[in-house]
């Protein structure tokens, strides 16, 4: 199980910008756990991770499953 640091990343989906807070990465357990603020409210969840065909990790958010890179979430 790995531990973050603080990683964030500002996602645009066409109306306003979510930011998600990264609070854990389990690339063993293929899970993320992270918190979501989205116009004002803030949510702690878990996504499965998945894993593109150049062996980029990403989660898929919201009803058009857009796909989240775990490689964009800056300190």
């Amino acid at each position: 199980m790995i531990t973050t640091n603080q990683k964030f990343y500002d996602f645009h989906n066409g109306y306003n910008f979510v930011t998600f807070g990264l609070i854990e990465l389990d690339v063993a357990n293929e899970k993320v756990i992270v918190a979501i603020s989205d116009l004002g409210k803030i949510i702690v969840t878990d996504y499965y991770l998945l894993e593109d065909k150049n062996g980029d990790l990403y989660f898929e958010y919201g009803v058009d499953y857009e796909k989240i890179y775990i490689k964009d979430f800056e300190n």
